[in-house]
């Protein structure tokens, strides 16, 4: 995600899914609790594995809620991500 390589939606999926396998986790961890809040706010979204099961008409309809959420969610997401790696870098 810091390097743009990986959208912050499709990140946030991923590092939830991660939080899950590992052992000693807080359920109320806030660095992880900002990916909570930008899966809880953009659910609704599909993510790129689910895209091609939708309409190519929907998916464009959600483009620019796409956008603007990715937006939202670029603009305090790199934090939490600087903040995990300096957390989980010597394990």
């Amino acid at each position: 995600m810091l390097d743009g390589n990986l959208f912050v939606l499709e990140g946030a999926a991923q590092l939830l899914a991660l939080k899950n396998q590992l052992d000693g986790i807080a359920d109320r961890d806030p660095d992880f609790d900002v990916f909570v809040v930008i899966r809880s706010e953009t659910d609704h979204l599909p993510l790129e594995a689910q895209r091609s099961q939708w309409l190519s008409e929907a998916l464009a309809r959600l483009e620019p809620e796409f956008k603007s959420s990715q937006e939202w969610a670029s603009s305090f997401a790199p934090q939490a991500c600087i903040d995990l790696i300096a957390r989980f870098s010597d394990r």
